[in-house]
């Protein structure tokens, strides 16, 4: 799910100039991107449901973290980019809210989110989308 996201933002958010996964988001994080705007795609936690079968049969919540960072140094107080990042989000949720990511999932929902930090020009910010799917025992 987290390839074809990653796949889905890089194909169809052509502002993005950078869309990876958790291994550069660590990197990034450290300091900052090397490019922006960018986007990391996270996985962010599962949660089965229990099986009331039998046959083991489980709904799983799942839940992406989609982490956006702009950049803008026209102003201190970070409004432009505030709009930046409106604009970027606006354009991520165009293509991702009722996307279904991988067959057998559902669409993706929008979640919760919410800025994460504001270095040095760097707007971080984080929105979850969630979806779910079944896991079905093979014994």
């Amino acid at each position: 799910m987290i390839r074809e996201t990653i796949t889905r933002l890089q194909t169809t958010v052509p502002a993005l100039k950078l869309v990876d996964g958790a291994p550069a988001f660590q990197a990034a994080a450290e300091t900052n991107p090397r490019v922006t705007p960018c986007a990391f795609v996270l996985a962010q936690k599962e949660t089965p449901s229990p099986s009331g079968t039998d046959v083991l049969i489980q709904r799983v919540a799942a839940e992406v973290g989609i982490v956006l960072v702009v950049r803008n140094l026209t102003d201190a107080k970070g409004v432009a980019a505030t709009e930046d990042m409106e604009s970027l989000r606006n354009a991520v949720k165009a293509q991702l809210f009722g996307w279904v990511p991988v067959e057998g999932c559902d669409p993706f929902e929008r979640g919760p989110g919410g800025l994460l930090l504001f270095r040095d020009g760097h707007m971080w910010w984080q929105d979850i989308y969630s979806t779910s799917y079944f896991d079905r025992s093979s014994l």
